[in-house]
């Protein structure tokens, strides 16, 4: 089977290294361009370009993939199938006609629910104690076309982390592919729709989507800080000085509420601590602006200033 690989997160480089374990090699994966990281900007390929070019598998990187070069390109492969996950990009409907099966999709999530770009993260939010995974078929809306094979998950973990569940989920996409695609391909699986009244939908994380807000349980704070625990992370904002989240947890100590108002900064026991609108959330990491990820409480040795300070959400 000639089958090209579209991907770009860590996710989908879990995904290829696990089907290129199993002898599943794509004869070409295309992934986004370059782009500039950390402080010196410097130009670095995708995760799965660096996967695949240890394998020595052809690569496209295309801006776009409405130009007539790159279907172009596309349709010299000869493809069976193309495979789909965490690219990045909304595929247009001429290129999903490329492959003669046209593509599947890799989906971290039960669908119908969690349609779009943060399924895993929207998990994490909603407290959900089960996910999954989903191959279907695509079409020309997104998380949209028929359900070839769901793999459940169970989360045992009250307080798992994307960087937990992440790479607990990527393993088993690549297994589900594995065990239905060809199933699929045999006429042994029937695709099915899926069911509209049931769709829920998850968008891209904006940084104003990273702010905490303050007035909100202290379990919701949590959830956020969770669900952003790699990347982009969870920040508050005190003056013009912005501060990331990197771990932390609800306060289960004892503490004189009626002085403290929502989102005021206060120390317990040489902890640093915010007041949430129910509760109170014990910052265990935290990364100031330009600097290193610290904890909490070595921070707060050194900024003092920062207590009683009142931070709006």
């Amino acid at each position: 089977m000639r089958f090209a690989f579209f991907g770009s997160s860590k996710f989908a480089q879990i995904v290829l290294q696990e089907l290129l374990q199993e002898d599943w090699q794509p004869v070409l994966v295309v992934t986004n361009p370059a782009r500039p990281k950390g402080r010196k900007h410097i130009l670095s390929p995708t995760p799965v370009e660096q996967v695949a070019r240890k394998y020595n598998i052809p690569v496209l990187t295309p801006v776009s993939l409405k130009t007539e070069s790159f279907q172009e390109a596309l349709s010299k492969y000869r493809l069976d199938i193309c495979i789909l996950t965490a690219y990045g990009k909304i595929v247009p409907e001429e290129i999903l006609l490329i492959p003669t099966h046209g593509f599947v999709n890799i989906h971290p999530s039960l669908l119908p629910r969690y349609r779009g770009a943060t399924p895993i993260q929207s998990t994490i939010l909603a407290g959900d104690t089960e996910t999954g995974i989903t191959l279907l078929l695509m079409d020309k809306e997104i998380d949209h076309g028929p359900i070839i094979q769901k793999a459940g998950y169970k989360i045992g973990n009250t307080r798992i982390t994307y960087s937990d569940l992440m790479p607990e989920l990527a393993p088993r996409g690549a297994k589900l592919v594995i065990e239905a695609l060809p199933l699929w391909l045999k006429g042994e699986i029937t695709p099915q729709p899926q069911d509209e009244s049931l769709a829920t939908y998850c968008s891209k994380i904006t940084f104003t989507d990273e702010k905490i807000n303050w007035d909100v349980s202290s379990t919701m704070v949590d959830r956020k800080v969770r669900s952003l625990s790699s990347h982009p992370l969870a920040y508050f904002q005190v003056l013009d000085k912005r501060f990331k989240v990197g771990q932390g947890q609800p306060y289960s100590g004892d503490v004189n509420w009626e002085d403290k108002k929502i989102g005021e900064i206060f120390s317990q026991n040489d902890q640093l601590i915010v007041k949430c609108k129910e509760g109170a959330y014990l910052i265990e990491m935290i990364q100031p602006a330009g600097k290193n990820m610290m904890k909490g409480a070595d921070f707060l040795r050194g900024n003092k200033w920062i207590l009683e300070k009142i931070l709006n959400s």
